[in-house]
């Protein structure tokens, strides 16, 4: 499996750090060519990635990076749109240009992109598979991150649509919905208080945060051909976060951990 997609083209938007960086890696891996569409410099550059600035909410600037793509590698076959943002505040004190930010980066950005891998792919002729990442806060109500939240669901229902759109031209499109994870975002919560690491583990059956890979294994298993009739469909990865109804049982009921 390390070798699978060993001639194919990967191109991962916000693979400049975290799940993104970790997916670009994964791909790396399994012998992709891989491209990162970044506004950021990667922290730590990874050997066989091209990085490419660009800014996911501008159309000029994704059309230039896709046709940068394409006189590299000549072709496109994986899409993953990670690269996001975040703002906390109630609606009341949200901005107007912090909502649009979040909206335009998670939602917009996946939009522009997809059009783009999808055209190309279906003048190809090869199919395809494009991964979204969505989040569990796209299934429950966390108080401050209405753009977020809307935005990841959001990203569900277009993961739906261009499923079916594209099926036919045998182009795949599903989502990954993490659930807490460590990264830079997590860690700017814990920082300025949105976030406690208690909160979190609290509500997590398997006790921990996920790690980036843990994400990233699974985005690149839904691009390739170990998931060739899966598509439309939102993977969720969270530890058993969103399915956990209570949070503290009776002594009789707590979980073994022997």
């Amino acid at each position: 499996m390390e070798q699978d997609m060993q001639g194919r083209v990967a191109v991962v938007t916000g693979a400049a750090r975290g799940i993104g960086d970790a997916i670009a890696e994964r791909f790396l891996a399994r012998g992709a060519q891989v491209f990162s569409l970044d506004l950021m410099a990667p922290e730590a550059p990874r050997p066989g990635v091209t990085y490419l600035s660009a800014d996911i909410t501008d159309p000029a600037s994704v059309a230039a990076a896709f046709d940068a793509v394409d006189a590299a590698a000549g072709q496109i076959d994986a899409l993953v749109n990670n690269a996001g943002v975040q703002r906390v505040a109630l609606a009341e004190n949200m901005t107007p240009q912090d909502w649009h930010l979040v909206v335009e980066t998670h939602l917009t950005g996946m939009f522009l992109c997809c059009a783009q891998a999808i055209g190309r792919m279906r003048k190809r002729g090869a199919g395809g598979a494009i991964v979204n990442i969505a989040s569990t806060a796209g299934f429950v109500g966390i108080p401050g991150r209405g753009p977020y939240s809307a935005a990841k669901a959001g990203i569900m229902g277009l993961t739906r649509v261009y499923a079916t759109e594209t099926a036919a031209a045998g182009i795949r499109v599903n989502a990954v919905a993490p659930g807490s994870t460590r990264t830079k975002l997590i860690e700017e919560g814990l920082r300025n208080g949105s976030i406690r690491g208690e909160w979190q583990i609290e509500r997590i059956p398997m006790g921990r945060l996920a790690e980036p890979h843990e994400i990233a294994d699974p985005v690149v298993y839904l691009c390739s051909d170990g998931a060739t009739y899966i598509t439309g469909q939102t993977l969720v990865v969270d530890g058993g976060w969103t399915v956990q109804g209570m949070v503290h049982y009776a002594d009789w009921l707590q979980p073994s951990t022997g």
